[in-house]
């Protein structure tokens, strides 16, 4: 395994829509390892392929909430999704700035596995976030387009925001999130999904 460079905004490969794997080889899985170890020595708890230059459809995820829990995901989709909440998020490839984003609560992502078997993945809270804000990476899409009050990192509030969101990792352990066995049919996106607005925010 190695520790790969994480680009940094305006990257032109972040704004890209990246492409699908059509073939998980030797190639592919050293892709995931790889990726894997540069988002444990970031720290971060979420890596995107384009975020280390390689243009595919590809995620790392650990939300490190104590579960031990990795999920190397290939062509991960979210097909449905339910409720909004607004966090404060970061992003490796923007370092020292945060800023708050509506999110939906509770997702389910369907992928292929490093094997290429196909799991589904229940998510909601801070395992669901991060998801997201992934995925968003994999359309060109970062936290940036859609947050407020994007702010620079008060000196000494990196590690608050870490411990902040270790709470609600552990907070979140709980809800349930499981892999399902290949077969079952993914959901489509309900009613309220993709094309919905947050609700209005009090000001």
């Amino acid at each position: 395994m190695a520790i790969l460079e994480i680009v940094k905004d305006p990257a032109e490969v972040l704004r890209k829509k990246a492409r699908p794997v059509t073939k998980i080889n030797a190639s592919v899985r050293k892709l995931l390892d790889d990726m894997t170890e540069t988002m444990y020595a970031a720290p971060g708890v979420g890596l995107a392929a384009p975020q280390v230059g390689v243009s595919k459809r590809i995620i790392v995820v650990d939300p490190q909430d104590g579960s031990g829990q990795l999920y190397q995901l290939i062509n991960p989709e979210i097909v449905k999704a339910e409720g909004w909440v607004e966090g404060t998020e970061g992003c490796l490839s923007i370092p020292g700035m945060i800023g708050d984003v509506w999110r939906y609560e509770k997702v389910q992502v369907v992928a292929l596995d490093r094997t290429g078997k196909k799991v589904w993945i229940d998510a909601e809270g801070y395992l669901a976030r991060i998801f997201q804000h992934e995925i968003d990476h994999l359309d060109g899409i970062l936290y940036t387009d859609k947050c407020s009050n994007l702010r620079p990192v008060p000196e000494g509030e990196e590690e608050a925001e870490e411990a902040r969101a270790a709470q609600a990792a552990e907070a979140s352990a709980d809800a349930g999130v499981s892999a399902e066995a290949e077969g079952q049919k993914a959901a489509a996106v309900s009613a309220g999904g993709e094309g919905a607005e947050p609700p209005a925010k009090e000001e």
